[in-house]
């Protein structure tokens, strides 16, 4: 038995672990500390760039652009799954309706 299919499971988990690693920290340092405005923004343009990947990759007129597009649809994704591991800051919400029942 050759030693790549193990090789391959070795790099994979570390990959795996590596990322875990990676969307933990990101959410340990930015989890309440993001204002619900750039949260947003940064979604919507991450959400942009994964359209974008996908134009770019199923284009048939230049053929450059699906190697460009792939690159921007991987880092698009994997930022997304990051990202969404973040929760913006939580802010005060006024409670009109508590105020409309008192006389």
């Amino acid at each position: 038995m050759s030693p790549q299919p193990i090789y391959f499971i070795i790099g994979l988990l570390t990959f795996l672990v590596g990322f875990g690693t990676f969307i933990g920290w990101v959410a340990a340092k930015l989890n309440g500390n993001i204002s619900q405005r750039a949260f947003g923004l940064i979604e919507k343009t991450i959400i942009g760039g994964i359209l974008l990947g996908i134009v770019g990759m199923f284009q048939p007129w230049v053929l450059p652009a699906y190697g460009l597009g792939f690159h921007v649809l991987l880092v698009s994704t994997l930022a997304y799954v990051v990202w969404s591991h973040v929760t913006p800051k939580v802010e005060a919400v006024v409670e009109e309706a508590s105020s409309a029942e008192q006389p």
